[in-house]
């Protein structure tokens, strides 16, 4: 049976005034402010950055959906319309990877200039038995569980504190419903041969200390594939080089974009 989709405005914040407009989404963790630690260093002359929340996430956090990467995608193209970006640059980051490749299947008009992909969910979907499942389902809104998340997909390596604040973050700005309902988008999900016609040009940046499904050689046979993917590993980062390294991702991201 066919999703319905409903068309609606999702919540964003816009920064800079360049040419070269960008569309970002979050992971499964965090909404949209997930990237406020990069805002100072990115160049804001030749960028117009939108960070998008997905619906039951920041701004969209009230917004029903069904929850899916279709969804998400359309949900792209909407704001875009709603912009004035005819052509644009894309940067989906963890479940929002996954959602990113799918707007490139979605994207008929030609939109999608290139595309970012910070540590993400391929378009195969992230492999999870039945016990890893009730994890990730047991972190939703729970602040303990959200902890041991964010320190094990940074091999703990980080201070208790920004684990702390990352999860009190967590659980203020998702929505359960919704939550929920993307982990069967993310762990269910499989469309990786729709992607071999990709003409995009994709970027995959993994982080060097992320989970084993989301490291480089992970991510080179995940994308094997793809026509045109280049990678670029995230050295001293896990899975959220937005909060370890905000310099040199975004570096990377808009040399990249200018190439």
């Amino acid at each position: 049976m066919m999703e319905k989709i409903t068309k609606t405005s999702v919540g964003y914040r816009l920064y800079g005034t360049g040419t070269k407009k960008i569309i970002a989404l979050h992971s499964w963790m965090d909404d949209a402010e997930s990237w406020n630690t990069t805002i100072p260093f990115l160049n804001i002359n030749d960028f117009s950055y939108a960070f998008m929340d997905v619906r039951g996430y920041g701004e969209s956090k009230n917004i029903k959906g069904v929850f899916t990467s279709d969804e998400i995608a359309n949900d792209i193209f909407n704001l875009a319309e709603t912009l004035g970006w005819h052509k644009f640059y894309l940067i989906g980051h963890s479940m929002c990877g996954l959602a990113a490749q799918k707007a490139a299947i979605l994207d008929k008009k030609g939109q999608i200039i290139k595309i970012a992909l910070v540590t993400p969910v391929s378009a195969a979907g992230f492999a999870a038995d039945p016990n890893t499942k009730e994890f990730f389902s047991s972190i939703v809104q729970n602040e303990e569980m959200a902890k041991v998340a964010y320190g094990a997909f940074t091999e703990n390596r980080l201070s208790d504190y920004w684990a702390t604040i990352r999860a009190n973050r967590h659980v203020e700005v998702t929505d359960k419903v919704a939550q929920l309902e993307y982990i069967n988008m993310w762990t269910g999900e499989n469309f990786i041969d729709q992607m071999k016609q990709v003409q995009i040009p994709f970027l995959v940046l993994p982080g060097q200390y992320d989970h084993p499904q989301f490291k480089l050689e992970a991510q080179k046979r995940a994308f094997a594939e793809f026509k045109h993917v280049d990678f670029t590993e995230i050295e001293n980062a896990g899975h959220f080089p937005m909060q370890e390294t905000p310099v040199f991702l975004i570096s990377s991201i808009e040399r990249f974009f200018s190439e």
